[in-house]
């Protein structure tokens, strides 16, 4: 009897050894090895950030989470999210330089003004500058906001974002007032 079962079990290992094999497929978590970069036309104008590729979707997350902070009202965490020295160029044409002993005290002496702000995110894209290593978040936003004496206003952001180690280290910030077809739709959501 043990003859026969050994027997047995030697056809049996000797059968599985014998099957072929599946073919391996690729699943959702392996990554296709990155197509070469295409060579760039040559520009009518010189571009000195001509070479772009998508970024780090987690700077995207850090730059919502810092516009998240600055509508709940949070201006230390807002402050947690720049570099120990960080320059802003706003819409209105000042450059404002914000340093480790500063930004706390910049960020909550500008949120006091308003009692509520909104932003609603149109666009949020990371990019990476080959060219100077940049990181960068372009965001498109309309924000909405309520001044202490009630009155209330709107703008839609364009804000250029730049990162360097997970710290926001520069903004460059351009506005305008929503084209009426676009602030219809905005509004009705």
């Amino acid at each position: 009897m043990k003859k026969l079962f050994y027997l047995v079990l030697s056809v049996f290992i000797i059968s599985c050894q014998d099957e072929k094999k599946e073919p391996e497929t690729t699943t959702a978590t392996e990554v296709a090895a990155p197509e070469p970069a295409k060579p760039l036309p040559e520009f009518a104008y010189p571009v000195d950030r001509a070479n772009w590729k998508m970024g780090d979707p987690a700077n995207t997350k850090l730059i919502l989470d810092m516009y998240h902070a600055w509508d709940a009202k949070n201006a230390e965490a807002v402050a947690g999210f720049f570099a120990d020295s960080a320059d802003m160029d706003m819409p209105d044409g000042r450059r404002l330089t914000l340093k480790k002993n500063n930004v706390y005290e910049k960020f909550a002496k500008g949120r006091s003004q308003y009692t509520n702000t909104s932003n609603r995110i149109i666009s949020a894209m990371a990019l990476h500058n080959d060219d100077f290593n940049d990181d960068w978040v372009q965001v498109m936003t309309y924000n909405k906001w309520a001044y202490q004496d009630g009155v209330k206003d709107s703008m839609l952001y364009f804000d250029n974002w730049r990162l360097r180690d997970g710290k926001i280290v520069y903004l460059n910030s351009l506005q305008q007032k929503p084209p009426k077809p676009l602030l219809k739709r905005l509004e009705a959501k």
